[in-house]
């Protein structure tokens, strides 16, 4: 069965943390950014450490900043890492910045992502997404609950969120694609190796 789950983390414009507990644990240390490729024999790593204690954390504008250094970051880290010549170097470099940016996110505070987070699962197991009609399916049933999901977050968080609902259907839409579209690549890889002698 095939059961797609993805997360909706409210960041960019759409953060609006009151976290001064988090203020101070980083203003104590730099937040370490780690990036690493997917399973490999001696899988290689890179850690640079960003520092966002000039930032206000608790405020819209200071998240974004704090994101955009880490997105940055893990940028420059993934490029290290990944093979140029390598046909396979964009979903991995992708799986990599993406990968990192949530692990340096995450170690921020844990608690003041699950202030910001929803999570769903949306079943695409009776979909064929090798096919135009089942990715078309399958995005469609992704921007549904991409709405339900900051629908949800607007009403439920402070009024300085809700002009902010395209961006996050849009930010959780593309998220949620890239993963679908990994989701289908490896499939389609699997149907290969099995068909090949």
């Amino acid at each position: 069965m095939n059961t797609y789950t993805y997360k909706l983390l409210r960041f960019g414009p759409q953060i609006a943390v009151r976290a001064a507990a988090l203020m101070g644990l980083l203003a104590i240390a730099p937040v370490p950014v780690t990036a690493g490729t997917q399973p490999a024999p001696a899988p290689e790593t890179r850690v640079a450490k960003v520092s966002v204690v000039d930032l206000d954390l608790s405020t819209p504008e200071g998240m974004r900043a704090a994101r955009d250094r880490l997105h940055a970051m893990a940028l420059r880290l993934c490029t290290q890492l990944e093979d140029l010549r390598d046909l396979s170097h964009q979903p991995n470099f992708v799986a990599c910045v993406d990968d990192t940016l949530a692990g340096a996110l995450r170690q921020i505070n844990t608690s003041a992502l699950a202030a910001v987070t929803r999570v769903a699962k949306v079943s695409l197991a009776d979909l064929d997404l090798s096919t135009p009609e089942g990715m078309r399916a399958a995005r469609d049933r992704l921007h549904t609950m991409a709405r339900r999901l900051c629908a949800d977050l607007a009403h439920n968080r402070d009024l300085s969120y809700q002009p902010n609902f395209v961006a996050c259907v849009d930010d959780t839409l593309a998220g949620a694609l890239r993963q679908v579209n990994a989701l289908a690549a490896a499939e389609e890889s699997r149907t290969a190796r099995r068909i090949t002698p």
